[in-house]
């Protein structure tokens, strides 16, 4: 008998409510749930075909043994038991310890674990239970740069100001492609139905980015073509004439904000008509945006990974706050609003030093949340005064997701201990001596509690049971990484015999007058929470002792002659230069769903060059030829493809591909694609000292026919 399970996707922010039809323990169908309060019905195409993923044939079942040397490329993995695997990965972790150190072992944590509530819930704990300050996650490749800005800013690394789409007059969208990507750090159900709300009841939709992107239609809204990697300056061009031209409230902004001539004086520098050539915006279009912006009844301003992974993104993130700020649509209905949601989580993330850099093995360093720069994983490993011996990877894959992958490969190829827990062999579980099978999000519990605290439009909490059993021997995160712990004789979650690792989500909750049981009895196991109040960024959000915003961090000031740095050097760049972003699909999610057939369709089932027509015949190319793409960093192969909505002098590919030895994955790795980071900078020049952030577009390259032997 077929049974109905409401559950929720767990691929991005959104979460969309899903509903599971079940026969026995096999779910046989997953669409999108109409009965959903919040989401009604909406889903992407990702989270219904994530049925594939769980029934993939390549998926993991059991702890998995490597028996053949790291050097040996193909990897040989012989079963072994749990219990097994615990003890003589702890073993060899307490080995490299005794004779390396304590930060002899790193831990990396993927994207995924992001939204797996149970996992997230006890982060913290596990991490402590590792007692080590070699922490990186993927973090620092996409959101870092705002988790550091808003620290400085607000206080609290958590304070996130989300533009009100829901009521906004004017929509200002830099390096997001709502329609593709559905937004970060931002809960929101089908965002693109909130955007072209926003024009059809009058309001005004504007992109920018270096492509006219899928979301920009006659229904939404116009995109302004900016050069990759200046988004900072643009957003100081429209500071600059809001506080010089246009003008403000300042007793207005002094009541929640100080620092002000400290913050005029560094945007005096940066009038439209200086930063125009740079920009590839002409003067009087960035007047034009800014008047716009501060005529609308109301405002909000909203930066995604596109800008973040560019050099500058923590800066930027700051001239966007100020934006806000100055004219007049922080903490207002329309503008950029704090959404508490189940509970307030600022406090926690609340700023413990307003210094936070230190003297590490290659300079001055910080940590983000807890975590070192990724792009430093292969420096940290080959430092030969306190080197990393030995590497857990929580669900994600830093072979393909941090810069620089061959000589990523040739660090981990000197470690004693590799072990990842993921849901496949994965190009860096190839490369483990131990890979452990982790549940996917049909079969475990959840609650989607990150995803309604500080960023949610429509916030709301849900539950799920697990739809079906696990298979095999597949095991949670948190059981998975606490066994291995409990195995060193640290104290974790198993030591009791009713292990609840919801623990903290129900303590959360509490302060809502919620509990996981009394979800479980609610429709769709949902509760709606009470609607944002905009105040709230100033009541709540805030986190400085004062109470005050800080517009003009002292922390920033160690990246002024960086900033200037890079404008003169892009000042005086040669017309012709080729800038590489990022491109995102509806094909793709990072390196997490490469083996699923359904997503490989057409030019899609690799990773092609986009690039201009004007651009490729200007070089003697054409749609189809062979190219390599190069610069000092790296080069690889790829097909071009003709893609008329880019900028001139812009090329894209996307990210996550390079499965060529990901055995375990059989469409993957008949499809491999090529890694486009081995074109990004790496080590100490490879990403934003403010915030740890990679970059990861804005690269310059050039391009030129392949020469095949």
């Amino acid at each position: 008998m077929t049974r109905k399970v409401h559950t929720f996707c767990r691929i991005c922010e959104p979460g969309c409510g899903l509903l599971a039809e079940v026969d026995g323990d096999e779910v046989v169908r997953l669409r999108p749930d109409t009965d959903h309060p919040v989401h009604k019905g909406f889903s992407c195409h990702k989270g219904v075909h994530y049925l594939q993923v769980h029934h993939d044939p390549d998926r993991l079942d059991r702890p998995l043994k490597r028996m053949n040397p790291r050097s040996e490329e193909r990897g040989v993995f012989e079963p072994v038991e749990w219990d097994v695997a615990a003890r003589e990965i702890a073993a060899r972790l307490q080995e490299v310890r005794r004779e390396h150190g304590r930060n002899a072992l790193a831990v990396y944590q993927g994207n995924p674990s992001a939204f797996n509530g149970a996992y997230y819930a006890n982060a913290a704990t596990i991490a402590r239970g590792f007692d080590t300050r070699m922490r990186f996650s993927a973090g620092t490749q996409d959101t870092s740069a705002k988790y550091a800005a808003s620290e400085a800013i607000y206080g609290a690394s958590m304070a996130h100001p989300i533009p009100d789409l829901l009521h906004t007059d004017y929509f200002l969208c830099l390096g997001s492609n709502p329609q593709v990507s559905h937004m970060t750090l931002i809960h929101i159900s089908d965002p693109m139905a909130k955007i072209r709300a926003v024009k059809s009841r009058g309001g005004t939709v504007l992109f920018v980015n270096p492509r006219r992107i899928e979301s920009s239609s006659p229904e939404t809204g116009d995109v302004l073509l900016i050069k990759p990697d200046t988004d900072f300056y643009f957003l100081a061009g429209i500071l600059h004439e809001i506080v010089f031209r246009i003008g403000y409230d300042r007793t207005e902004v002094e009541r929640h904000a100080r620092r002000v001539d400290e913050l005029l004086d560094f945007v005096r520098q940066y009038p439209v008509d200086r930063i125009a050539a740079v920009t590839g915006i002409e003067a009087d279009t960035i007047r034009q945006v800014a008047d716009e912006f501060c005529t609308a009844p109301s405002a909000s301003v909203y930066m995604a990974t596109g800008v973040n992974q560019g050099r500058q993104g923590t800066l930027a993130y700051w001239m966007l706050t100020m934006v806000s700020l100055f004219s007049g649509n922080l903490g207002r209905r329309g503008g950029n609003i704090y959404s508490r949601g189940v509970a307030d989580v600022v406090q926690g993330s609340k700023r413990k030093r307003e210094d936070p850099f230190y003297e590490g093995p290659f300079g001055e360093m910080r940590t983000v949340g807890g975590d070192l720069p990724a792009a430093l994983l292969p420096d940290f490993i080959e430092n030969p005064a306190d080197p990393v011996r030995a590497l857990i990877v929580v669900s994600g894959n830093p072979l393909l997701s941090v810069g620089g992958d061959d000589r990523l490969r040739r660090a981990f190829e000197q470690l004693d201990l590799i072990v990842t827990v993921d849901l496949y062999r994965t190009v860096t579980g190839e490369m483990a001596d131990y890979v452990l099978p982790a549940t996917d999000w049909l079969e475990r519990e959840d609650v989607n509690f990150l995803n309604t605290m500080g960023v949610a439009m429509e916030p709301y909490v849900q539950y799920t049971p697990a739809v079906v059993p696990a298979k095999g021997e597949r095991r949670d995160d948190w059981w998975i990484l606490s066994r291995i712990q409990q195995a060193m004789g640290v104290p974790t979650l198993l030591d009791d015999p009713d292990p609840n690792p919801f623990a903290a989500v129900d303590a959360m909750m509490r302060e809502s007058g919620l509990s996981i049981d009394l979800l479980a009895t609610m429709p769709c196991q949902t509760a709606v929470l009470p609607e944002a109040e905009p105040s709230h960024v100033f009541s709540i959000a805030v986190q400085h002792d004062d109470g005050l915003i800080d517009c003009c961090p002292a922390l920033f000031q160690r990246s002024y002659g960086t900033a200037e740095r890079i404008f003169e050097e892009l000042a005086a760049e040669p017309a012709d230069q080729l800038k590489l972003i990022t491109r995102r699909t509806h094909y793709m999610v990072n390196s997490w769903l490469h083996n699923l057939p359904v997503l490989k369709q057409g030019v899609h089932q690799s990773n092609p060059l986009w690039m201009h027509p004007d651009d490729a015949r200007c070089r003697d190319l054409v749609e189809g030829d062979d190219v390599t793409v190069r610069n000092r960093h790296g080069e690889v192969d790829a097909m071009l493809i003709y893609d008329d909505t880019l900028r001139l002098g812009v090329v894209a590919m996307t990210h996550g591909w390079g499965q060529r030895t990901a055995r375990g994955l059989d469409v993957a790795r008949r499809n491999p694609g090529v890694n486009v980071n081995r074109l990004a900078p790496t080590g100490t020049d490879g990403y934003d000292p403010l915030s740890n952030q990679s970059q990861l577009t804005g690269i310059n390259v050039e391009v030129v026919r392949l020469r095949h032997p």
